[in-house]
């Protein structure tokens, strides 16, 4: 009877070991997640979003595996099938641990630059490089990659090359304005153009289809489209506020002075953006003003235009 009863518990044990290294090892579960393990926060809340985080199993596996000390801080791609040792494992040995990098709306391709050395992801004389050797869809003059360093958030495996990196940047572009909705390569230029305008003046994006709205009539009657921010891009953005001495200088860029788009863009624009260069709204407006509030007058005349500048000077 004793005997029975050893060979019944030794069957329990089995069993359960059995059952505890399949729910370990052998059982997978589909990821498609980006985890990130904050230093600053308790292991248990940066987990929480795993969606296996509350499983009994998972709690002792990783209280087994040294209650997860070794697990290193940093954003994870999780995307495929994973046990919960696979999980334990990646997490403790770093592996597929990505960047955090934003590139915000309206940023130029120097902000970018700049900011892509800063965080220490390329050397930039070699992304320069790469970028310029790139076979890209759209039109490039003299390997100018400014307008397609699309404004997202990206994850950016550890260690990547600046190859790996432009490759990203770019795919990222494509994926929201595809070869095939856009065959017509020169005339989405004309329009991403545009677009970098309207990202830079627009600070509401309820206004971004009004603003294009000017600049169209504008460029049908061949006036000028007289923007601040195409000469501010001769300066790097650095001018709070243009002076008619800054308007004096001499480059195409400067749309005070020339007529038409300037040649290239001057910022990276979000989708938003590029929709409203090609769907503006139908208005008379020729001008516009800022409010000081972020939004901006709207007028018909040049009269117009400069009694509400002059009656808002008066309020100041």
């Amino acid at each position: 009877m004793k005997k029975m009863w050893l060979n019944f518990v030794l069957l329990i044990f089995l069993i359960m070991t059995a059952f505890l290294f399949w729910g370990i090892n052998i059982n997978k579960r589909h990821y498609s997640q980006i985890l990130e393990i904050d230093k600053k926060l308790p292991l248990k809340t940066s987990l929480k979003s795993l969606p296996i985080s509350e499983s009994i199993l998972f709690k002792i596996y990783v209280k087994i595996r040294k209650g997860g000390r070794d697990i290193k801080a940093g954003y994870y791609e999780l995307n495929g099938d994973y046990s919960i040792k696979d999980i334990v494992d990646l997490l403790e040995e770093g592996r597929y641990k990505m960047i955090k990098f934003t590139i915000p709306e309206g940023y130029s391709y120097s902000e970018i630059l700049d900011s892509l050395e800063k965080n220490k992801l390329v050397e930039k004389e070699t992304f320069q490089r790469v970028l310029s050797e790139k076979d890209f869809y759209y039109p490039t003059p003299n390997g100018n990659f400014e307008g397609y360093l699309y404004p997202e958030t990206y994850f950016i495996p550890e260690g990547s090359s600046e190859n790996e990196i432009a490759d990203i940047f770019l795919g990222e572009f494509l994926k929201k304005f595809p070869k095939e909705k856009y065959p017509d390569r020169e005339e989405f230029y004309k329009m991403l153009i545009l677009a970098s305008i309207i990202e830079r003046e627009a600070q509401l994006t309820a206004e971004k289809k009004l603003i294009s709205s000017v600049f169209h009539n504008r460029l049908k009657i061949g006036m000028k489209l007289a923007s601040d921010a195409t000469v501010n891009y001769l300066y790097g953005y650095a001018k709070r506020r243009m002076y008619y001495k800054d308007l004096e200088i001499d480059s195409p860029y400067n749309t005070y002075m020339y007529k038409g788009l300037p040649p290239a863009p001057i910022c990276n624009p979000d989708y938003l953006s590029v929709e409203a260069a090609f769907k503006p709204l139908e208005t008379d407006y020729l001008f516009f003003v800022a409010k000081g509030d972020g939004s901006h007058y709207f007028s018909k005349t040049y009269d117009e235009h400069m009694k509400f500048q002059k009656d808002n000077e008066k309020k100041r």
